[in-house]
């Protein structure tokens, strides 16, 4: 059988590098975490082309007399163990290696590599376009921003300047403090913020003189402010206290603020203005909502049908919010209920837990009450107690001493009479012995 001549394994570093780049191209973003884009080329790594100067490769020359004993099992190869030609596929027995294919077969990883390039990858549908910006649109961003800059510097500014009112040249602010200090004013809840207006009216009035300048102005040009500018925030906030405040004392809450200005202009035109006749009380029977207009106006020039649909388009627009406001706050406690639900069974054991340590907190504090007044009781009594003791062991001492001296006279009168038995026994038997001896005697006799 002819066999083509082994030529030396060579790599197509162009092909390789023309594959990674559409890899690289068509591959699917590193943020979805999916695999990395697979880079092919020779076995150590790189393909020649990392630098300037491509990596130098020599071709080796076709040896046509090479066998190929250790390049694989080649059409003219000699068969080996695993590779017997039309070897019967039933190995039963184990005879041919686990891992050997048929003659002539496609090895299993080039059969996985082909499959795999006959799938078409996904294209990367997150490629971005960065486009220069135009110059025309740039400067227009910019010319909007500066002008929202300028008109935010316009409403930092007082009232006297941005209207353009009179105002003195030159003011001796000391002096204005003290007149302002020298006002008799009740020392009740609103003294204090009565101060503080007085001290920021001063500082703002120092500020417009230095800031904005009249001719004649004894500040030269160029002097800077001391006056600490609030934030937009600060002023937006106060402004709308101001005007909540303002709409509650005139009764008509919710109002615009050109509503509520019409209002203290209706309320500045009656005579002898004290502090009632701002309130709901004294105005509510001088003024109807007109439902045209949305607007509170003079009761006076509405007439009766148009007062009661006034009166019910009110009570329409509180159903109406009440209805809202219901719908927001039920969607909001199902919201709370998902985001809350593990803090309230949380919430549910720790107050079971600090329930029961409040209850064995109370039964310690009354044992230590107890034990405390017992032993109050204790201190006082241990003393009488002790010294009863006392006087108990003294008497039992001094019986004890009483007894022993008592035992000793009478250890030694048993020995004297123990004594006297013994001699009284002794004379007994010498006596019986001596008649014992006489009878003895006469008898033999």
């Amino acid at each position: 059988m002819a066999r083509t001549p082994r030529t030396a394994p060579q790599e197509d570093n162009i092909m390789a590098e023309a594959r990674n780049l559409r890899n690289m191209v068509h591959t699917q973003t590193p943020l979805l975490g999916e695999e990395n884009t697979p880079m092919h080329g020779p076995a150590e790594g790189g393909t020649g082309f990392e630098s300037a100067t491509p990596r130098h490769q020599v071709a080796f020359t076709p040896n046509p007399l090479a066998t190929p004993r250790d390049g694989g099992a080649g059409p003219g190869a000699t068969p080996r163990a695993g590779a017997t030609p039309m070897r019967t596929p039933r190995d039963n027995l184990s005879i041919n290696a686990e891992d050997g294919i048929m003659v002539g077969d496609t090895p299993r990883e080039e059969r996985l590599r082909a499959a795999a390039a006959q799938r078409g990858r996904r294209r990367r549908e997150d490629e971005q376009t960065m486009t220069v910006e135009d110059m025309a649109e740039r400067n227009a961003r910019m010319k909007k921003l500066q002008e929202e800059e300028e008109r935010k510097a316009l409403e930092r500014r007082s009232s006297v300047i941005k209207k353009d009112l009179p105002r003195p040249v030159h003011v001796d602010h000391e002096r204005l403090s003290q007149v302002l200090r020298e006002i008799p004013r009740p020392r009740d809840a609103l003294f204090e913020a009565h101060k503080l207006i007085d001290n920021e009216l001063v500082d703002l009035i120092q500020h417009d003189t230095i800031a904005h300048p009249l001719p004649g102005t004894p500040y030269p040009g160029g002097t800077a402010s001391m006056y600490d500018i609030p934030e937009d925030e600060d002023i937006a906030a106060a402004t709308l206290a101001v005007h909540v405040e303002l709409s509650a004392t005139l009764g008509i809450v919710g109002a615009t603020p050109e509503e509520v200005k019409k209002g203290v202009i209706l309320a500045a035109g009656q005579e002898d203005i004290d502090g009632e006749a701002l309130s709901w009380a004294r105005m509510r029977d001088t003024w109807a909502y007109d439902k045209n207009l949305k607007a509170w106006v003079d009761s006076s020039s509405l007439s009766s049908e148009d007062r009661v649909a006034g009166i019910a388009a009110l009570i329409m627009e509180d159903r109406n919010s009440m209805t809202k406001e219901a719908a927001k706050a039920a969607k909001i406690e199902k919201k709370l209920n998902v985001t809350l639900g593990g803090y309230n069974v949380r919430s549910g054991v720790l107050a079971k837990r600090v329930k029961e340590a409040w209850a064995e907190l109370q039964k310690v504090t009354i044992e230590l009450e107890s034990f405390s007044k017992l032993r109050i009781t204790e201190q006082a009594a241990a003393p009488r107690r002790v010294e009863a003791l006392k006087e108990e062991v003294e008497r039992l001492e001094r019986q004890e001493r009483e007894l022993q001296a008592r035992f000793q006279d009478l250890s030694l009168a048993k020995e004297e009479v123990q004594g006297s038995i013994a001699v009284k026994e002794e004379q007994i038997m010498a006596e019986a012995e001596a008649l014992n001896e006489a009878a003895l005697a006469a008898a033999e006799a």
